[in-house]
């Protein structure tokens, strides 16, 4: 994932949850802003900004601990802690770090000479527009202006760029590859595998027999994959099997269907058949006379337009026949036509035929080092597990790098994993580009922090007592 897709994301969060939030006030003069830093002036609305987030953490954390809370008691909330300490409290102490990280930034970024590329500012500022134009009323309901909307945007590609300075290639805290690969190792799977629904097609859950068949497939699987067979090829035969029997069950739905449609047409018929019966017995005397009266005159009519229509007839086929000759022999000249186009270009050069295009497509698509692979975080109770607790536990502690394929049953999402686990190292994606510095960011984050707040100490950075004492985190009101 890129940097600016990191960046997306983590506004996107913040913003989503101000979209049920709606502040009761806004910034009055003498609390429009929260903090000064040399010669800076950090406006309130930061402070806000930073509030929602942290605000949005500490929900979380506590539905995390009680799936039954009831997040809109803010007479409950205001009695509970996060990590030991009042959620006010928390929410505010937060906020207030984020305010020093951004200010030490600020300062380290022009005390460094680091710029930010044409780009990087036309990224500052295409985002803040497309969310600006969204979110701007919960923003400004929250009392978070556009001035400090942007500000919080660019700030964060100054804050790659200063960490980058200090933890990328040649910076004063570099981590090498070796370090990388040793968290990458001790924090990530590298996988392949095949989830065996144990559903039908509508989610239902299977039937004891059913599920029996499943598992014996699975199974049948899991010993290819320990008897040396490609476990791509095994991919590969599962999806085409899958699509087999959904393309069976779109055919016995098409049958039956067609067999209601022919059901209701033949009922419809007999009643239309039946009624021109009725009809038939009522009329039937009075057309007899009417018909056997005007007999002679229609036959003698008929018999001429017969002799007529015959000649026609005849002089028409003859003409087809002829047009049908000429017909043939352009078409055998378009054909021909047809292939000499194919084969070369308009220079004479052989030309690429659509089954080669094919053919280069599936070779491409071959070529991708890393075919059918999902890459897994360790999970914990904070950060959740993913596909599932069970099946990303077994991922790490059932799973060998190399070893033979596991098959997990998984209640959760009713389903039989069967994953291989590969060397999460082979990974060179993660040792490189974008890739590379969202490791190094998640491997150092919280190191990072720490002395971005020794740095605005240093800086000197104060707090308008006013403005923290004003903005609580309660104001923000939650539908």
């Amino acid at each position: 994932m890129s940097f600016n897709k990191n960046i997306y994301r983590k506004v996107l969060a913040a913003a989503t949850a101000l979209t049920m939030a709606f502040a009761v006030t806004a910034c009055g003069e003498g609390t429009s802003w929260i903090a000064k830093c040399q010669d800076e002036t950090i406006n309130s609305g930061i402070y806000i900004y930073y509030q929602t987030e942290a605000m949005s953490e500490a929900t979380s954390k506590l539905t995390k601990e009680n799936a039954d809370l009831d997040t809109k008691d803010e007479k409950l909330l205001k009695t509970l802690t996060v990590d030991g300490v009042n959620v006010t409290q928390w929410v505010n102490e937060k906020a207030s770090k984020q305010v020093k990280i951004f200010a030490a930034v600020n300062q380290k970024f022009d005390e460094l000479g680091l710029e930010l590329t044409p780009e990087d500012q036309d990224n500052v500022k295409n985002m803040s527009e497309t969310f600006w134009q969204y979110y701007s009323g919960m923003y400004e309901k929250n009392g978070i202006g556009k001035e400090s909307f942007g500000k919080i945007v660019e700030h964060d590609y100054k804050r790659n760029k200063v960490f980058l300075h200090y933890y990328g290639e040649g910076g004063e805290k570099e981590c090498d590859d070796a370090q990388l690969a040793a968290y990458l190792e001790g924090n990530y799977s590298r996988v392949k595998y095949i989830k065996f629904d144990l559903t039908d097609s509508e989610g239902n859950a299977l039937d004891n027999d059913a599920k029996a068949e499943v598992k014996k497939l699975a199974e049948e699987y899991r010993k290819k994959a320990e008897s040396g067979t490609k476990f791509d090829d095994l991919i590969d035969e599962y999806n085409d099997y899958k699509a087999k029997l959904a393309e069976e069950k779109e055919k016995e739905n098409a049958e039956v269907t067609g067999e209601a449609e022919v059901t209701a047409a033949v009922s419809g018929e007999e009643a239309e058949k039946t009624e021109a019966e009725q009809t038939t017995e009522v009329t039937g005397t009075e057309d007899a006379a009417v018909t056997e009266a005007v007999s002679g005159e229609e036959t003698a009519v008929t018999t001429a337009e017969t002799e007529d229509s015959e000649e026609s007839v005849t002089a028409a086929a003859d003409q087809d026949e002829n047009e049908a000759s000429e017909t043939e022999a352009a078409s055998e000249d378009e054909k021909a036509a047809e292939t000499t186009a194919a084969v070369t270009d308009e220079n004479g050069e052989p030309a690429v035929t659509e089954d080669a295009s094919d053919e280069k497509d599936e070779a491409e698509e071959d070529a991708d080092p890393y075919k059918n692979e999902s890459v897994f975080k360790k999970g914990s109770e904070d950060d959740g597990y993913n596909p599932s607790e069970k099946v990303n536990k077994a991922v790490f502690n059932d799973c060998k790098v190399g070893g033979p394929a596991v098959l997990v049953e998984d209640d959760e999402n009713n389903g039989l994993y069967l994953i291989q686990r590969l060397d999460i190292t082979g990974r060179e994606d993660y040792f490189e580009g974008d890739q590379r510095t969202n490791m190094l960011s998640e491997m150092f984050k919280d190191d990072f922090e720490n002395m971005a707040v020794e740095w605005a100490d240093s800086y000197g950075i104060t707090f308008n007592d006013a403005s923290v004492k004003r903005y609580d985190p309660f104001n923000i009101k939650y539908d």
